[in-house]
Order: C-alpha cells, then structure tokens, then sequence
C-alpha cells in the first residue's frame, strides 16, 4: 500500500494545487484582457482537462481500483514528468549573464595615460 499512499498524497497536495493554481492564472489573465487568445483558451483547456484526470485517479485510489503495481507506475511516470517540468521551468527565468570584469577593460584608464 506504500505506493497506493505516496501517489494520492502526490495527487492531492501537490499534483491538483498545482493544476488549479495554474488554471487560476489562466483565469485571472483572461478575465483582465477581457478576452482570450486561442493559446490561452487550449492551455486552460488543457489544465481542466488534467485537474479532471487527477480527481478520477483519486477516485480510483480510494475505491480500491488500482493495486500497489499500477500505483507504482503511475507515482513514477507522474514524479519524472514533474521533475522535468521543474528542471524547464528552472531555465526560463535564471539564465542572468555573468557580467565579465574584463568587459569592461576599454573604461579602465591608467594614470600613466594622461594628455
């Protein structure tokens, strides 16, 4: 039953808040443009259609339809695929240049180099 535990406590406290944070800025976003693009109409879509997935998942757990086996799969197809979400959301916002001293070489004056 340790997988059984471990993939609905996924669900519930970190999968769907998650989901429903998400579809919470989709909402909010439209709500303030007053209108929705197509991207943002599919991505809400999309976010619906997964938060409705995970509570028929939960569903299933908790009348005994899925056994420990299946749990393990799906408790680690569901951990990777939200680690590589992590890792590219990591990318997106951390990529500072590192400014090099040496940029900046043509400012320094010697005081040797006076006119």
């Amino acid at each position: 039953m340790a997988y059984i535990e471990q993939l609905k406590h996924l669900i519930e406290n970190e999968l769907m808040p998650d989901v429903e944070d998400h579809v919470d800025e989709l909402f909010e976003g439209i709500a303030s443009a007053k209108d929705a693009t197509t991207d943002e109409r599919t991505q809400l879509e999309d976010m619906q259609a997964l938060r409705d997935e995970y509570k028929e998942l939960l569903k299933e757990l908790k009348s005994g339809d899925i056994d420990e086996e299946e749990a393990e799969q799906l408790y680690t197809e569901l951990t990777a695929m939200r680690e590589e979400g992590e890792e590219d959301d990591e990318g997106l916002y951390d990529e500072e240049e590192d400014e090099d001293e040496d940029d900046y070489d043509i400012f320094d004056h010697d005081d040797d180099d006076q006119y």
